[in-house]
């Protein structure tokens, strides 16, 4: 492929350079400079050149040989993957998940956090104090922090950068969130998405589907979502604020919700539900005994499980109708409900949509967990890793290392 992009002055053509060598390295690693050179269209000695300066940095790293039929066999060149780190922040009603990872992706730690205080400015003064920390923490890696991910139950408007709505967090309405993070964090990459969005990303980027094109993600913690993703997009609607499904009515004249209205699909299969099905407080029942309880076929769990699986059902019912998806993946804490949840949700289907189009419908818990959604968060900074890597790295270094 050929270099897209403007053509400036000779900086701007050094940068535009390495961005390709970059991401050339992250899509097809691990990779041969004489490969890089035949994908970028750039010349060997650019190449070379660039590579150089990234290995000098410590921001790849040298593998062993690949196997060629003649000549000498070419070094396979990858990303360095412990040159930093990349942070998801999931922020729930509750409580909020910081989960930290290499440059690829891959789980170094996680630390749930009570959010003591519904005020924003509460979790901004907490998320930058760890942030804080973490960067103390892994100084001694070349990038430190690349970026954090933050995934909000709500609405975020990308243009004014605030908070457009969330029912169950309303204190946040019209909070400027990337300001107030910026103020406590200007030199770190920041970046905001809602849960549905977040969690079809990290689900399609470190999850089973992978290689699906179409997809519908179901954030099913303590509020309720869905991410539709197709062919490489996501579908945000008009003002980003597609996918509001939780509060789609399934009972009239039902439970009332936190949005105001009744009968919201979250208040019969959230886990808020789960826990008045079973007439117990977290204080009194931890998750982790209900996922215990489902494992040691405790009968009372086992029915409230298949209740909420009941009524999950009748909400994807909708979510089948509307989008006639191919993959359904239900991700955040109910994800670890597994089979027992996944039955009762079949059991459901089969008796509200005709089987043609349950027809080569594949259903599942994803294998990321609770984490799926801190996972998208860490998606959004990957997404960015290679103008990251330049800016906080390489560009002071062109002047004294010709790119040409």
């Amino acid at each position: 492929m050929q270099p897209k992009g403007p053509i400036g002055n000779h900086d701007l053509v050094k940068k535009i350079n390495m961005e390709h060598i970059i991401s050339t390295i992250l899509q097809y690693r691990p990779v041969s400079r004489a490969k890089i050179a035949s994908l970028t269209g750039l010349n060997k000695m650019t190449v070379s050149s660039c590579i150089d300066l990234l290995l000098q940095k410590a921001i790849v790293v040298e593998l062993g040989t690949t196997g060629t039929s003649r000549g000498r066999p070419p070094i396979l060149v990858d990303i360095n993957e412990l040159a930093g780190i990349c942070v998801g922040v999931d922020v729930e009603v509750n409580q909020y998940t910081v989960l930290i990872t290499d440059l690829l992706g891959k789980k170094l730690e996680s630390m749930v956090f009570p959010l003591e205080s519904k005020d924003p400015h509460y979790f901004v003064d907490s998320i930058s104090r760890i942030l804080a920390d973490l960067e103390h923490t892994h100084a001694q890696r070349q990038l430190g922090i690349v970026g954090a991910g933050i995934v909000i139950q709500g609405y975020y408007n990308i243009q004014t950068n605030v908070v457009e709505y969330s029912a169950n967090l309303k204190e946040w309405n019209s909070f400027p969130l990337m300001e107030e993070l910026t103020k406590r964090n200007p030199n770190l990459a920041i970046y905001i998405n809602p849960a549905p969005y977040a969690g079809a990303m990290g689900e399609v980027h470190f999850g089973r589907s992978k290689s699906v094109d179409h997809l519908v993600y179901v954030t099913s913690s303590w509020g309720m979502s869905v991410g539709v993703y197709n062919k490489g997009e996501l579908f945000t609607g008009s003002t980003g604020t597609a996918g509001r499904l939780g509060h789609s009515t399934i009972h009239m004249n039902g439970k009332k919700c936190t949005c105001g209205s009744r009968g919201c699909w979250e208040m019969y299969a959230s886990i808020k539900a789960l826990y008045e099905l079973l007439e117990e407080t977290p204080q009194q029942l931890s998750f982790a005994d209900i996922v215990a309880g489902i494992h040691s076929g405790e009968s009372k769990i086992t029915s409230a499980v298949h209740e909420l699986g009941h009524y999950h059902g009748i909400g994807l019912a909708n979510v089948i109708n509307a989008y006639n998806p191919k993959v359904i993946c239900i991700g955040g804490h109910l994800a670890l409900l597994g089979s027992t949840f996944i039955n009762s949700i079949w059991n459901t289907l089969n008796e509200v949509i005709p089987e043609r189009f349950l027809k080569n419908l594949d259903i599942y818990c994803s294998d990321l967990g609770e984490l799926g959604v801190a996972h998208g968060g860490v998606s959004m900074v990957i997404s960015q890793l290679s103008n990251t890597i330049i800016r906080y790295s390489l560009l002071d270094s062109f002047r004294d290392h010709p790119v040409v």
